[in-house]
């Protein structure tokens, strides 16, 4: 390694620098004070990420932390092993991969920068750079599960950009980051690393913009390598092709992940605005493709920060800006706003993160956006049906597109012909989430299954056949074959070939229409024999359940209710955090409303064995 510190830029860095009073004042007192008291969590060494989130891990005696240490179960991966062929798949191994490497992102590094950036405190600067450092003295290069996974190390290097700029203006940077820093090895090591690891074939999704994202960023930061040149513009090159490859000509990211959505816009708008404010501005047609991936976000929001849920999500974000408890895509959508003119509507927070990301010269455009009635994205066979207003809004997000990206498909979910309803701010019929990737296999195959979401299921199978925790060996095909948008509502007709794997050939076909406060959907399945349907609705944890009679449902929240009627022939019921593993049933009635966290919530499980074909017919009237 030869550093050359005579190219050290002069260039901006985003929106820096920025005085704490002139943050502060950008920033809103509401986030100061969220940003402040996560920071303080974080020098006490607890936690609040995941499973965490409502109750953070008890304090560490010196608010530092095991970086190979699982949280969540206590298992401790082997810091002396050879990372890049770790099993992190492996449980018993590693304990849950996902909260050692979480821990490793240094987004908690990050925020106390933010809290440095905010205060001029020195403790929170010293926080910070105590963790970096103490990072790259427990994991020597390419040991440890930390050096196991592209993707960890892209974000590393993202937030030790941060940290290395934020904390710029404090007197003793120099010494914490002059020639002689212990930083400039290991920034190196991360860099090489990612050129010979880069993410190819079908595990070239979100993994390998992250990867990207952490070598253009690093590059651009820390131009003092010999390779650094080079290392930016092959970063920036294959950035502009993944731009094009990874979300369809709508903006809607190709995994069919909506957390992937957000965490892949993020990557990519990181990387654009800093070649934009160095001088290395990124083709327009990734401008474009970034500005709909945006707007894709405002289009979906609910009331509330409400935020659509289909396949898989953990969290994952590009840097950690603003407190976690903060909305999730404020920032994101202030900036596309201010920066791109994105016509997205004016989201309440976001306001510290857009400081830091734009600057504070910046003209927001002077526009209202009304939400369109009904949105569709064809390409990626997401359909949006509305109708009402304010409190009485209804919102139904329909999914009849591919299952995932690439071969893989690893985020997408067997949930074809499902949907979500919610009312206003409040989510009523539910996708339940993801709760667990390699932690649980058992409930990994659940919260993936077809069992699992608002559709049909047929022969108690999944219309996806799961290979692996990551992986399909069947994959169902769905498509639109009628779209009508009308005022107050609009029509889908969609169909999956899921089921013609089995005998008869089952095929199903689903109707949503959305009148006003009605909503009927009309499942068909065609084909031959004798055939066991079982139809689920998943309700939100904060809805209670009354029956009216056999078929008939009273759903209630603190603000609404509805009536939920069922055709005849089906036999329902309502179960709530049912679980018993050595009947083989299948569980009922979970919800995981972050990555690590399950629930009860109530749900529904209505069931025929019948000759085919079928038409079911049920009605939900928001009252």
């Amino acid at each position: 390694m030869r550093t050359l510190f005579e190219r050290r830029r002069q260039e901006p860095f985003y929106g820096l620098p920025l005085s704490p009073a002139r943050l502060q004042e950008l920033a809103g007192p509401d986030a100061v004070s969220a940003t402040l008291r996560e920071a303080e969590l974080i020098l006490q060494g607890r936690w609040n990420f995941f499973a965490f989130a409502q109750d953070p891990t008890p304090a560490t005696p010196d608010g530092m932390t095991d970086w190979h240490r699982c949280e969540a179960t206590g298992r401790r991966a082997d810091p002396d092993a050879f990372g890049p062929t770790l099993n992190y798949r492996d449980p018993t191994e590693v304990g849950d991969v996902k909260t050692i490497w979480e821990k490793s992102r240094h987004h908690h590094t990050t925020l106390l920068a933010v809290a440095y950036a905010l205060t001029g405190e020195h403790r929170y600067a010293a926080g910070a750079v105590a963790r970096v450092a103490d990072w790259i003295l427990e994991n020597p290069p390419l040991r440890g599960i930390n050096w196991a996974s592209g993707l960890e190390v892209g974000l590393r290097l993202v937030s030790w950009a941060w940290v290395y700029e934020l904390l710029r203006p404090h007197p003793d940077w120099s010494g914490w980051f002059g020639p002689d820093s212990p930083l400039w090895p290991s920034v190196y090591q991360h860099q090489t690393f990612l050129e010979g690891f880069e993410s190819r074939g079908s595990s070239a999704n979100n993994h390998l913009l992250g990867e990207l994202t952490g070598l253009y960023v690093a590059s651009v930061t820390w131009p003092v390598f010999e390779e650094s040149g080079r290392w930016q513009r092959a970063a920036k090159d294959a950035l502009t092709r993944e731009a094009t490859l990874q979300f369809f000509e709508s903006g809607v990211n190709r995994e069919m992940g909506f957390g992937y959505h957000v965490f892949a816009t993020e990557l990519l708008l990181h990387c654009a605005l800093l070649g934009e404010k160095t001088g290395d501005a990124f083709d327009p047609a990734v401008m474009a493709r970034l500005a709909r991936a945006i707007r894709v976000i405002g289009q979906l929001r609910g009331p509330g920060d409400l935020l659509p849920r289909y396949g898989d999500d953990d969290e994952g974000r590009a840097a950690q800006l603003e407190a976690r408890e903060s909305p999730r895509v404020d920032g994101l959508l202030r900036v596309g706003r201010d920066w791109l003119g994105v016509p997205v509507p004016e989201p309440g927070g976001g306001h510290l993160s857009a400081a830091l990301l734009l600057g504070e010269h910046r003209d927001a455009p002077a526009f209202g956006v009304a939400p369109a009635p009904a949105v569709a994205f064809p390409d990626a066979g997401l359909y949006l049906l509305r109708s009402g207003q304010g409190a009485r809004e209804l919102r139904v997000l329909a999914d009849a597109g591919p299952l995932g990206y690439l071969s893989l498909a690893g985020h997408g979910h067997a949930d074809a012909l499902g949907f979500t309803l919610d009312v206003g701010p409040q989510s009523v019929v539910v996708d339940p989430g993801v709760y667990a990737y390699h932690a649980d296999p058992e409930w990994r195959r659940y919260f993936r299954s077809t069992a699992a979401h608002n559709t049909l299921e047929i022969d108690l199978q999944d219309q996806s056949v799961q290979a692996g925790a990551f992986l399909w060996s069947y994959k169902a095909s769905a498509a639109a074959r009628e779209w009508r948008p009308l005022p107050d509502g609009g029509l889908l007709r969609a169909a999956h070939d899921g089921y013609t794997r089995l005998p008869g050939h089952p095929e199903h076909t689903r109707e949503l229409d959305l009148r006003g406060p009605f909503l009927t959907v009309t499942d068909q399945v065609a084909g031959l024999g004798r055939h066991h349907l079982r139809l689920h609705l998943h309700l939100h944890p904060d809805c209670e359940v009354q029956p009216e009679s056999r078929t008939a449902w009273w759903v209630t929240w603190a603000t609404g209710a509805m009536r939920v009627t069922f055709d005849p022939r089906l036999q329902v019921r309502c179960g709530q955090g049912e679980h018993d593993p050595a009947s083989g049933a299948t569980p009922l009635g979970w919800y995981s409303p972050r990555y690590g966290q399950k629930v009860p919530s109530p749900t529904f499980r209505a069931a025929l064995t019948a000759t085919l074909p079928v038409t079911l017919v049920t009605t939900l009237e928001v009252l």
